[in-house]
C-alpha cells in the first residue's frame, strides 16, 4: 500500500536530533549559563534558569515571530537590576552566544534508528525540516555534521525564516517550499515530538500527524493522549507500520 501523502515534514531537535537535558533542564541555557551567574546579574545557574523559562513563556511562545538569541538574552539581561553598562551587557551577549555555538553541538546525539529510518523512506516520499531554533542556519549545519542532511529536500528553521511554531507562516512557508497548496496540504504527514507544534497544529491545517512520544527517554516530556497517532521509536515508523498508526485501512482501495 503507497502511503496517502508525498511529503513527511519532520521536526530536528529531540526528533531527529536529541538535545534535551538528560536531568530534566528546559532553558537550554546550559553551556552558557555560568556567565551571567559570573557577571553578578544572578545568584546561580537556578535562579538564571527560572528566569529564563519564566520570562520565554510569557514573550518568545506568545509570538508568532522567532526571537534569535543574541536578541533573547539582552532583552532578558537588560531587566536585571542594577543594569550592567550598553558595553558590559553587549560583552557579556556576545560572550555568551559565542560560548553556545561553540559548545552546543558536542550536547547533540542522535536517537536510536533514525539514519535507518530516514533511508527507509527516501525514494518513497519527499522530505523536509520545520525546526524551531534560535540560531539562523544551525538546524541545516547539525544535520549536515550528522550526516542526515542528505535525505531532505529542504530545511525551514524559525531564526532564518522570522516564525516560529504553532504560527501558521512558518507551515504555509515550508509547503510553499514543497510545492504544495493550501487545499493540498492532506499530501503532507507532520512528525515530531511536540504535541501541540509537531501534531495538533498540522492537523487542524489539514495535514495528518504523528506524535513522536518521547516520554520514555525524556524527563517532562508528555505521553501521548489517547486518540493521537503516535510511535516511541523510529523502528516503529515504517510504510507498513504507518496505516496502523494513522488508523488507516492496510487493505489497497
Amino acid at each position: 500500500m503507497s502511503p496517502p501523502f508525498d511529503w513527511i515534514f519532520f521536526d530536528c531537535f529531540n526528533t531527529l536530533i536529541d538535545d534535551f537535558d538528560p536531568h530534566g533542564d528546559e532553558s537550554g541555557l546550559g553551556p552558557m549559563q555560568h556567565l551571567p551567574v559570573k557577571a553578578g546579574l544572578y545568584a546561580d545557574v537556578y535562579e538564571l534558569r527560572r528566569d529564563y523559562l519564566s520570562w520565554r513563556q510569557q514573550t518568545v511562545k506568545a509570538q508568532p515571530e522567532e526571537m534569535p538569541i543574541q536578541d533573547r538574552l539582552r532583552a532578558l539581561l537588560e531587566r536585571r537590576s542594577p543594569p550592567l553598562s550598553t558595553a558590559a551587557l553587549d560583552q557579556l551577549v556576545t560572550q555568551m552566544v559565542d560560548c553556545f555555538i561553540q559548545t552546543y553541538p558536542a550536547t547533540l546525539r542522535l536517537p536510536a534508528g533514525v539514519q535507518e529510518m530516514l533511508g527507509h523512506w527516501r525514494g518513497t516520499v519527499s522530505m523536509g525540516v520545520v525546526s524551531n531554533f534560535h540560531v539562523g542556519a544551525l538546524p541545516e549545519q547539525l544535520l549536515e555534521s550528522f550526516g542526515l542532511r542528505q535525505y531532505f529536500d529542504f530545511v525551514v528553521d524559525s531564526a532564518q525564516c522570522g516564525y516560529r511554531k504553532p504560527s501558521d507562516q512558518i507551515y504555509a512557508i515550508a509547503a510553499a517550499t514543497a510545492q504544495v497548496p493550501p487545499e493540498e496540504y492532506h499530501r503532507i504527514l507532520f512528525i515530531g515530538d511536540h504535541l501541540q507544534n509537531d501534531c495538533l497544529k498540522p492537523r487542524t491545517l489539514g495535514m495528518s500527524a504523528v506524535y513522536f512520544d518521547r516520554s520514555a527517554v525524556r524527563p517532562r516530556s508528555a505521553s501521548a493522549p489517547e486518540n493521537i497517532p503516535a510511535i516511541q521509536h523510529w523502528d516503529d515508523f515504517r510504510q507498513e507500520t504507518l496505516p496502523q498508526i494513522l488508523g488507516l485501512s492496510s487493505s489497497p482501495p
